[in-house]
């Protein structure tokens, strides 16, 4: 087993903390502001940590406001603590009250979303955290933290025992959002997938089988896009046919994936631990991209990953943001089983800053930035098909009545996300992480 990830640095609890370099999160994303590129503020998913995170750096630019919080700090030395008058110096500076949290620093990149909240007198700032990373912050590092925003039910159930065992009252968890996972596709292969068993048609969504496909990858060797007549136009007749995630060792998406294909296998073979790893093991030999933005440059600069699983907000963002892609060429598949990453948000307790932020995050107003900007899905499912709509996408989604809902299709079941300290045995088991 890999050992637990050393949270970042937050400092003083409050202290606005910019993670740069290594540890910026999203994936790519919001290290590529050179044009052409999409935009910093472009939300993709965590990095996961296989050993602990270099310390927090400093960013460059934060000119004066971190001089003066260092000054308000030094001060505070001299006078009755660093923690105490540090705070107090900073909201006597900016009028806000710092907020720090843990989870997708992205989102909270976001200007329009940080409006919001400075708005309401909040400076909030988040450690840029996998759900994993959240489940080992403990004692005094915990106490540096205001709220979380976890991507799992089983990681709801570790941050809020952290909590308490912490002496807090945690709030009840709220849902902020949920991100599906799909196999991104061109429209090309729909016929020869269709061909397989492996994509069928129901009430205008493309649904791909998972536990067919994962039955085919393990009994046919030969198994290649050529076989089955995939247009050399987008996928390479002498490759193996393969549904690629990021790297599970080191992006969110493929930790859902693998999660998908734990629960795919047990499904159909009901088989010991042994076989489970054995089996799936033969399906990581590949090197995978590292992350799904990486995937997602490949998928549209080459034809080496014809089938791409990725976050279904990602393929959108990324389909209405990249000049010179035609959106109507593009097929979200949604897997049966289905896999779901469901953002909840969880506070210290339901006081102050930490509640407040919770408010907002689930107010209307939030809510529909997070759908107009980065097609999130959240309790209402209006807003995220009018901004689908408004970038002519329904078509990727769903064929047939361009007035039909978008809302999720039902499928047999949705895949768990395993418990924190059976997912990093599993997943060093199976992709060989450590």
């Amino acid at each position: 087993m890999t050992s637990p990830p050393a949270p970042k640095r937050a400092a003083a609890r409050g202290e606005r903390a910019t993670a740069v370099g290594d540890n910026s999160g999203i994936t790519q994303q919001g290290d590529n502001a050179a044009a052409g590129q999409v935009r910093a503020e472009t939300v993709g998913e965590i990095h996961i940590h296989s050993g602990p995170p270099s310390p927090r750096k400093q960013a460059p630019d934060e000119g004066r406001r971190r001089l003066l919080f260092m000054a308000a700090v030094g001060g505070a030395c001299l006078a009755s603590g660093a923690v105490g008058g540090g705070l107090w110096f900073q909201r006597s500076l900016t009028g806000l009250t710092p907020v720090f949290g843990g989870g997708w620093e992205g989102l909270f990149a976001s200007e329009e979303i940080g409006d919001v909240f400075r708005r309401r007198g909040l400076d909030v700032d988040v450690n840029n955290l996998s759900g994993i990373d959240m489940t080992y912050i403990k004692g005094r590092d915990l106490d540096r933290y205001d709220f979380f925003l976890c991507p799992a039910d089983t990681i709801v159930a570790a941050v809020k025992n952290n909590f308490r065992m912490s002496g807090q009252s945690p709030s009840n968890p709220r849902l902020v959002f949920q991100a599906p996972m799909v196999v991104l596709v061109h429209r090309d292969l729909l016929e020869c997938l269709a061909s397989q068993s492996l994509v069928r048609l129901e009430n205008g969504f493309s649904m791909f089988d998972v536990r067919h496909y994962l039955r085919l990858r393990l009994t046919a060797p030969d198994w290649t896009w050529g076989r089955i007549g995939a247009p050399e136009a987008v996928a390479q007749g002498d490759s193996q046919i393969e549904v690629v995630s990021g790297a599970p060792c080191s992006a969110g998406g493929g930790d859902l994936y693998l999660s998908l294909l734990i629960h795919a296998h047990r499904k159909s073979y009901h088989a010991d631990r042994p076989r489970l790893i054995s089996d799936l093991r033969r399906l990581f030999q590949n090197s995978w991209p590292p992350s799904s933005f990486g995937l997602l440059q490949e998928f549209f600069s080459s034809h080496q990953y014809p089938m791409a699983f990725v976050y279904e907000h990602d393929a959108l963002k990324y389909l209405a943001d990249q000049q010179g892609i035609a959106a109507d060429e593009y097929r979200l598949l949604y897997p049966d089983p289905g896999v779901i990453s469901k953002h909840m948000f969880v506070g210290r307790d339901d006081k102050g800053g930490s509640e407040l932020v919770g408010d907002l995050l689930t107010s209307r107003e939030v809510q529909r930035i997070m759908a107009r900007r980065f097609f999130l899905r959240g309790a209402d499912a209006g807003l995220f098909e009018q901004a689908v709509v408004a970038h002519g996408m329904s078509g990727c989604i769903r064929q047939g009545d361009a007035h039909g809902s978008l809302a999720l299709p039902s499928t047999s079941d949705i895949a768990p996300f395993p418990r924190p300290d059976l997912m990093i045995q599993l997943r060093n088991e199976i992709v060989a992480c450590a």
